[in-house]
């Protein structure tokens, strides 16, 4: 009986096993602003690592970003930046959460909430507006790094036992400084919005 117990204790349909995880992600990302939608979409991509540590819980570490935009809304003319952040995110598997462990589950749905800081470059686009506008754009910088706050949802559905494909949707907030203009005395963050798509590895688990 003890040994049969045992044995039950260490089969991967009973006990979850800890493992880390590898996520690559593309897709496109709209910085919010005053001009038209289609006019503020950008490309954007992800890399992440992730650890589950507990059949519900886990945390994430990886980058992101590629390019933002703005526009200066005199002329309404439409500039370009790039960026990079690092995030560490805290991802919680809903499914997992209230169905409780099931190792052959074929989707992962989940939640996550993560600080990060961001670093921007190729900002001379917004830069040479300057001399005529200098009160539209206030707040330009020149590679400054910036704190992030984010926190989105996913799913990923498993094609085979260490492979899946997913769908993300996250939200980014930044001071007001992202997108080389802002609100003279007033707290005013910038917000991008991302829609990625990506493949997973995990290594080892279930």
């Amino acid at each position: 009986g003890v040994a049969s117990t045992q044995q039950s204790k260490s089969d991967e349909k009973v006990e979850f096993r800890p493992h880390w995880s590898l996520k690559a992600q593309g897709g496109a990302s709209y910085t919010m602003g005053e001009a038209k939608f289609g006019d503020l979409v950008s490309p954007t991509a992800q890399l992440m690592a992730s650890y589950n540590f507990h059949h519900a819980m886990g945390v994430r570490f990886g980058f992101n970003g590629w390019e933002g935009k703005g526009t200066v809304v005199v002329t309404d003319e439409i500039y370009k930046f790039n960026f990079v952040q690092f995030s560490a995110d805290y991802v919680l598997d809903l499914a997992n959460i209230i169905g409780g462990f099931k190792h052959d589950r074929i989707w992962t749905p989940y939640v996550f909430a993560g600080i990060g800081g961001a670093y921007a470059f190729n900002n001379n686009q917004a830069g040479s507006y300057l001399p005529e506008y200098k009160t539209v754009l206030t707040k330009y910088w020149s590679m400054t790094p910036l704190f992030v706050v984010r926190a989105g949802l996913g799913a990923d559905f498993w094609v085979a036992k260490n492979f899946s494909i997913g769908l993300e949707l996250n939200t980014n907030a930044y001071g007001d400084k992202f997108n080389s203009k802002g609100a003279e005395g007033a707290f005013n963050p910038d917000y991008q919005f991302n829609a990625l798509l990506g493949v997973n590895y995990r290594f080892g688990g279930n």
